[in-house]
């Protein structure tokens, strides 16, 4: 079973807490995440990791709203 979306996309949401380059990785995770789900939607005996790629979305959705939270915050005070 090929996991290298899903891994791949689960790898990068961990980089959320590195400074200037969390939201690029989260973006990136993103795009991979909902590529490694569309894979295992089609082909689900070829392609597996769907738990992998449902919680990168999650640390990294989490991690932009954070992000922009925290930007909103910053700026206004």
């Amino acid at each position: 079973m090929d996991k290298f979306h899903a891994k791949t996309a689960f790898f990068l949401s961990l980089g959320f807490f590195i400074p200037l380059f969390n939201i690029g990785f989260t973006l990136v995770s993103i795009f991979m995440a909902f590529k490694a789900l569309k894979l295992i939607e089609k082909h689900p005996k070829k392609y597996s990791g769907k738990g992998y790629a449902i919680t990168a979305l999650v640390i990294s959705i989490t991690a932009i709203i954070l992000t922009i939270t925290g930007f909103i915050i910053y700026f206004n005070s």
